[in-house]
């Protein structure tokens, strides 16, 4: 009888010899992280497992994020420029900070790229950024730089909260309504076109996914704005798609949702590229990720005070659905019927087996 792993008494442990990456997930992999290294955390302060971690400070609590985008898997030089690498980097990482409702203060970068990298494109890729945080305020506050074979970014943010100001993953309940900002999907479709080669004068459709695949911004005004009005419970950036990161929202809590499909904010042009691109429109609003959208839980009983807040929002905010006790999402078709389960599209996952769709 073969004995267990130490760190799993059911020799299920991510950790056990033999077992490899696409075995256990992004999902797994961090439940390592969270189980085995994970320090214990003050009072106020979250985590593992959330968009970013909340530690107190003297006067306040800091919330930090931190991202790692590697050439050829986050990102293609043959359609990226440098500026718009850097760019996105920041943008991703803010987003983060964007889900806590934080105040947005430094970033630290580390960068790896091979000495045959001319200085130019390095610092483009730091002028996108820079160009990135200038709305925000957001500094540069230092970082590393090493050899790599691949160009590779690690950014980390820092963030603040005040008292009473912090939204986190958890804290969802039945009968919560669903928002979400802007109009996810569009960086799929966006990759989907790049991917064919990049477009020289782009116009109408065309621009729009590639602004959204290049250049996406995050939503911090609508962060901040979401986490003073009092009336989310929960919130989360889309990275992952809509299905895979509402997910993460409900999970902890052992929730689920309905969703309603001639409610998500798909626009002419949306279906227009999607069709001219050969994706069905709700794989790529559901499945699709890289967006940086915020998806919010919103108590029912203070939806007036987030719709005020939500005047504020220069990307809007739409309701897509309601949290249930049921676990599970379910949508519910314009012609009726029902999707769930594993007729869902799927979102992105790091280590998922090769067969499943990647970025």
């Amino acid at each position: 009888m073969k004995r267990a792993s130490r760190d799993a008494p059911d020799g299920t442990g991510p950790a056990r010899r033999g077992v490899l990456l696409r075995d256990v997930g992004e999902s797994g992999l961090i439940a390592l992280f969270r189980k085995k290294y994970g320090g214990v955390p003050r009072p106020g302060e979250l985590p593992i497992g959330d968009d970013a971690a909340v530690v107190r400070v003297p006067g306040a609590r800091a919330v930090l994020s931190t991202d790692l985008l590697v050439e050829g898997t986050h990102f293609s030089l043959a359609y990226f420029r440098p500026e718009e690498v850097g760019g996105r980097a920041l943008s991703a990482n803010l987003s983060d900070l964007a889900a806590m409702g934080a105040d947005p203060v430094c970033y630290l970068v580390a960068l790896a790229a091979h000495p045959s990298t001319s200085v130019a494109t390095v610092d483009a890729i730091y002028r996108g950024m820079a160009a990135s945080a200038k709305p925000s305020g957001i500094r540069l506050m230092g970082g590393d730089t090493c050899r790599g074979e691949r160009l590779t970014l690690c950014l980390t943010v820092v963030g603040a909260v005040g008292r009473g100001k912090l939204v986190s993953r958890a804290g969802a309940r039945p009968g919560d309504l669903l928002y979400v900002t802007g109009a996810p999907g569009w960086s799929r479709l966006g990759l989907a076109l790049l991917r064919g080669g990049r477009p020289s004068r782009p116009s109408g459709w065309r621009r729009e996914a590639m602004r959204a695949h290049l250049s996406p911004e995050a939503r911090w005004r609508e962060g901040q704005a979401a986490a003073r009005s009092g009336a989310v419970a929960a919130m989360i950036d889309v990275s992952d798609g809509i299905h895979t990161d509402l997910s993460h929202l409900l999970e902890g809590d052992g929730l689920g949702a309905v969703l309603a499909e001639e409610s998500f904010p798909v626009s002419r042009s949306f279906q227009a590229a999607s069709a001219a691109l050969g994706i069905d429109p709700l794989d790529a609003f559901l499945g699709g990720g890289e967006d940086y959208e915020l998806l919010m839980a919103v108590r029912p009983g203070r939806r007036a005070d987030f719709l005020r807040a939500a005047r504020s929002f220069p990307s809007g905010a739409t309701l897509v659905g309601a949290v249930t006790k049921a676990a599970g999402i379910r949508v519910r078709r314009a012609d009726g019927s029902w999707l769930e389960g594993a007729a869902l599209p799927s979102g992105f996952g790091h280590f998922d087996s090769p067969n499943r769709r990647t970025r």
